[in-house]
């Protein structure tokens, strides 16, 4: 399912050497509405790393989450 985006960031950042890039933060609210989903990614050349974490029990327990989808986990 896709999630409802209410907010979004994107920070310009020199870099260390390898070029400028920029700082992404995006949340969404979660799949019930009592918490939020943060996506960030660090887009800056040679730190390209991203998280997406919930701060809902209930839906971290239910959902995998990408950016701006939760998906029914596979967990048994």
């Amino acid at each position: 399912m896709n999630l409802k985006l209410i907010e979004e960031e994107e920070i310009p950042h020199a870099g260390w050497g390898a070029g400028s890039g920029s700082v992404i933060t995006e949340k969404y609210e979660c799949p019930c509405g009592k918490g939020i989903v943060t996506y960030e990614k660090d887009d800056i050349p040679g730190f390209r790393s991203k998280s997406i974490y919930c701060n809902c029990k209930e839906c971290s327990k239910i959902y995998d989450f990408e950016r701006g989808i939760a998906s029914l986990n596979k967990k048994e």
